[in-house]
């Protein structure tokens, strides 16, 4: 995989629309088949990790550490949990980082295609944040109850420039939450986006986001790709 945005697709046609809002969508951002196996490796082939935010601590705890826990256990860290919420920082959901030795030929591939000079130079091109030389990438899983609290994705030791969303459910229904919003700094929001399939959020890491609190009758997970293009 060279390329891996669909050819119908001309980036260009997003520079002024980034340029004023420093965010956007790109619909149908890959082939229809390409997108097919991505949610194909994400939903059968991943085992995710649950990152939570409890006790002013970021843990991730494997779904064998889960199981090992007592019941008090699992009901002390899920008050912790909606206490850090409550006030604005919080999260859970499932995570598994992808990097250069994924064993999944799929995922592996699409790795290193945004690591790829020439995605990595669309990216520049489109945005104008120049200098992009890394993207990272992890596979994400939300399901009902999973959320994650307003929150900027600046971290100045990554060199993170640009985050990323490859949203990779379908028929997904805006009532079952999973929303990406974008607020002001008041915390007033400006934006809200449903997590179609085969859809590319883009958006500058000083922007305010979350992803709304995934509903208890969420019909299916919402899966995507994320991470960030950046420079080291």
């Amino acid at each position: 995989m060279n390329f891996p945005f669909n050819e119908k697709i001309n980036l260009n046609d997003f520079k002024e629309p980034f340029l004023t809002d420093q965010k956007l969508r790109v619909c149908d951002i890959l082939s229809f088949e390409e997108a097919a196996h991505l949610y194909q490796a994400l939903s059968e082939n991943v085992t995710f990790d649950t990152a939570m935010a409890v006790d002013g601590k970021n843990i991730v705890v494997s779904a064998e550490e889960w199981k090992a826990l007592k019941d008090e256990q699992r009901k002390q860290i899920y008050f912790s949990l909606m206490e850090n919420a409550a006030k604005g920082n919080g999260f859970s959901y499932g995570r598994r980082y992808i990097t250069e030795n994924e064993a999944n030929t799929v995922l592996n591939n699409f790795f290193s295609a945004l690591n790829s000079e020439r995605v990595l130079s669309a990216m520049s091109e489109m945005t104008g944040v120049g200098d992009l030389n890394y993207a990272s990438m992890q596979a994400t899983r939300f399901v009902p109850g999973q959320f994650l609290t307003r929150h900027k994705d600046v971290v100045e030791q990554e060199g993170r420039k640009l985050a990323y969303v490859f949203n990779l459910s379908p028929e997904w229904h805006p009532d079952w939450g999973g929303l990406l919003q974008f607020f002001n700094e008041d915390g007033t929001t400006t934006e809200s986006w449903t997590p179609n399939f085969n859809t590319l959020s883009l958006f500058t890491v000083e922007n305010i986001h979350s992803v709304t609190y995934l509903t208890p009758f969420a019909k299916k997970p919402r899966y995507a790709l994320t991470g960030w293009f950046g420079k080291r």
